[in-house]
């Protein structure tokens, strides 16, 4: 691959996220956190590639025309976050490196090895790709749909038309997403979701744990940084079984199950806690709407897991604080996934 590759990846996968993000967090009390800015920006694009995809799916739209959309969407949400967030991008950019602050030689070690661990997860999974059997539907239906510029009319295994479409992926198009993104970077297929695709991702799951540090340790920079460091050691050594969320993470992270595990339920759980047990006047419900939507882009079992997920929390709220109206607000968030469910329902 070439650097201009790498570039169009930064812009697509990141610099984009994270303006779009802005038109999210504008209206919250973390409006300054870049963190915060680009888990909403993905949030928001993957919500809205669900948006577009299923009903191209049924259109028998093409990919170029869902592509065209996409990016179009994509760069206006981004434009009114850079719009509506001027003033504050210096802030947000440096963040907490702005802070005029003191801080112990001891802290920023802990920090300084945080991210180096987290940099060397970013290195092995760009550098050494892992390939999976399910690589076999997953890849092969984002390579067709890119050389055939069709949305899942062509089965993978194949080659054939489909004569009845896939239930279980249909309505969790993920692979169809990496395909548009495999033309907005100008990279084949493989070199994308081997290699550009892990390193991002890797990124993103810790910009969401970074989040969670920040919330229960009040933004302690040690204590963070010791968390961070905790959850690199378990993700680096959760291979003793094919089964567990860090073997998912680690090497098999362009597939959207395990973008499901590893990134959207730990965004979802976060945004749960930050708005029914920590501060539900902070704002966040359409960040909450949009991560439920994503869910359902993932994998069908994100469609039910989310859900359940948001559902046992609104419980607890209601439960104990009697706040009906933040119930309300959260099963309002589920809507998507109870669509989907009985969209799915009829075409099994």
């Amino acid at each position: 691959m070439q650097l201009i590759h790498w570039i169009y990846a930064v812009l697509w996968l990141l610099a984009v996220p994270a303006a779009a993000g802005m038109t999210l967090t504008r209206f919250t009390n973390k409006g300054k956190s870049i963190c915060f800015a680009v888990v909403c920006g993905y949030a928001g694009l993957f919500a809205v590639a669900q948006i577009l995809i299923v009903p191209g799916i049924f259109l028998k739209a093409s990919l170029s025309a869902v592509t065209y959309i996409y990016q179009a969407v994509a760069l206006l949400l981004a434009a009114a976050g850079i719009f509506l967030n001027f003033k504050n991008l210096k802030a947000m950019i440096t963040g907490e490196a702005g802070k005029k602050t003191y801080a112990k030689i001891s802290e920023n070690a802990l920090f300084f090895l945080a991210v180096l661990l987290i940099l060397a997860q970013m290195a092995v999974a760009g550098l050494l790709a892992h390939h999976d059997a399910d690589d076999s539907f997953y890849v092969a239906t984002a390579s067709t749909s890119v050389y055939t510029d069709t949305i899942f009319e062509y089965n993978p295994y194949t080659g054939n038309p489909y004569k009845k479409l896939p239930s279980r992926y249909v309505l969790s198009p993920f692979p169809v997403y990496e395909a548009i993104l495999t033309k907005l970077t100008g990279v084949d297929v493989p070199s994308f979701v081997y290699t550009i695709f892990p390193v991002f991702m890797i990124m993103l799951a810790y910009f969401i744990y970074w989040l969670w540090a920040d919330m229960l340790f009040g933004g302690r920079r040690k204590q963070c940084a010791l968390f961070l460091i905790f959850i690199s050691a378990v993700q680096v050594f959760s291979n003793y079984s094919i089964y567990t969320s860090g073997t998912f993470f680690m090497l098999r992270i362009w597939q959207g199950k395990a973008v499901l595990a590893g990134v959207l339920l730990p965004a979802v759980a976060y945004m749960c806690v930050r708005l029914m047990a920590k501060d539900e006047t902070g704002g966040g419900w359409p960040v909450l709407f949009c991560l439920m939507t994503a869910s359902c882009l993932a994998s069908s079992m994100g469609i039910i897991l989310s859900m359940l997920m948001v559902g046992i929390y609104a419980f607890v709220c209601g439960a104990c604080t009697w706040k009906w109206r933040i119930v309300g607000k959260a099963l309002f968030c589920c809507l998507p996934n109870l669509i989907f469910a009985i969209i799915y329902l009829f075409i099994r």
